[in-house]
């Protein structure tokens, strides 16, 4: 076996296991979750649950507009880093210092935003909290897989996760739905400070110059490829508040975590194609070409399946009173299941430093998905958010494809960043 194969084959090998250790740590938040939607459900009623999925929707929002870009930038230079064998103390320096900046201001405008969706004082103050604590999880998430420490993170995913279960516990037994969102933020609140990054001293300084640009882009991308699906369950609260947004939170809870594959697929797939020769039309790759068919395949039959079990899997989890929710679930995973596939396309571009032009493509399908959503909603209410985030994701998803198998015109932003010798 020659060296380059022999290489060829150790990288592939590193990018499976990172990949079953991240979704793996993914898949645990993602049941930790929807364990604490049904517990919420169950204990509090539809009209808790539907409030409570929106300030969860709002944290993961709010993430968009700098931490969670944030963290996908530095996993991206964390990774080049360690390859390299630079120092990359400049880079959490100045990522970290804007990360807290960021999570200052979008913690005290949390609050005026919850109690404008209906919440009380107490519980937007929560919702605050979760903010920051949802927006920490993803920064230091994204940059210990940056550094290919993808075990340590399954290992925290799931403490935290138990930490957050058990908290749901207290909470429930204490009869308290003001405190509802505590054992969430307290989870991701544990888990960031459990692998926060430090830096690693090592030759030569990483530049940083262009770093916040490219973070930038990333920040349009971002809110234009993941606001919608944060967006839908914010409109089901504007639009039909009370019992009806609840029904709405249980399908959500459903959908969404079969979106975390895609998720922890992307945060893998950045690092771990951030070192390699940058290309124009990185999807014409047959390394690119099979991820993408292989995860899409793996996530036609998760979400076929489970479109096909949710007339019986609803009401076992949440109680008759929520079978109303099957159709809301039945059409919403066709948007999420486009939506999710998109995610490996968007992560491949930003992977080769293509930042400013997936921020563009994603653009496209957020604006008309959300002009979609106002226009429908006061006709259709909640169902106006289905339909614009599965028009949206869909329009997102063909420009992506385009730009990945066309593209011709290379960015400057972290240009010497983009390959490695």
């Amino acid at each position: 076996m020659s060296g380059a194969t022999a290489e060829q084959d150790g990288a592939t090998g590193s990018l499976r296991n990172a990949a079953i250790f991240s979704t793996g740590g993914i898949l645990v938040q993602g049941v930790s979750k929807l364990v604490f939607t049904i517990g919420i459900g169950r204990a509090f009623g539809s009209e808790t649950l539907g409030e409570t999925s929106a300030l969860v929707s709002l944290s993961i929002f709010a993430a968009l507009f700098w931490p969670t870009p944030a963290g996908n930038t530095v996993s991206r230079l964390l990774a080049v880093a360690l390859h390299r064998g630079d120092s990359d103390a400049a880079v959490l320096r100045l990522l970290g210092r804007t990360f807290w900046l960021s999570c200052l201001v979008l913690g005290v405008v949390a609050v005026p935003v919850g109690m404008a969706l209906g919440a009380e004082l107490v519980p937007s103050l929560f919702g605050a909290w979760l903010v920051v604590g949802y927006a920490g999880y993803a920064y230091a998430r994204s940059a210990q897989l940056g550094r290919h420490k993808a075990t340590r993170v399954a290992l925290w995913d799931a403490l935290s996760s138990f930490a957050t279960l058990a908290a749901l516990l207290g909470v429930i037994v204490a009869g308290v739905p003001a405190i509802a969102l505590l054992p969430m933020a307290l989870g991701y609140s544990i888990f960031t400070v459990a692998l926060w990054p430090r830096a690693r001293q090592g030759g030569a300084e990483l530049a940083t110059a262009g770093v916040l640009a490219f973070a930038g882009w990333n920040v349009i991308a971002g809110l234009a490829s993941n606001g919608l699906l944060q967006i839908m369950m914010l409109a089901a609260q504007v639009y039909n508040p009370g019992h009806e947004a609840g029904l709405f939170a249980t399908a959500f809870s459903l959908a969404t975590p079969a979106s975390m594959l895609g998720q922890a697929a992307s945060q893998v797939i950045i690092p771990a194609f951030a070192h390699r020769t940058r290309s124009d039309a990185p999807l014409r790759s047959a390394a690119a070409m099979k991820l993408l068919f292989g995860f899409s395949g793996l996530a036609l039959v998760a979400f076929g399946a489970l479109a096909l079990i949710g007339p019986w899997i609803v009401p076992l989890l949440y109680g008759p009173d929520f079978v109303d929710a099957v159709p809301l679930l039945q059409y919403m995973l066709i948007g999420v299941f486009v939506f999710t596939v998109a995610l490996i396309p968007s992560a491949l571009l930003l992977a080769n430093g293509h930042s400013r032009a997936v921020a563009i493509s994603s653009s496209v399908g957020f604006v008309v998905g959300l002009v979609v959503i106002l226009a429908l909603g006061p006709s259709i209410g909640m169902y106006a958010g289905i339909w614009g985030f599965s028009v949206g994701s869909g329009i997102g998803l063909a420009a992506l494809l385009v730009l990945g198998l066309r593209r011709s015109a290379v960015e400057p932003s972290l240009e010497g960043l983009d390959t490695l010798p």
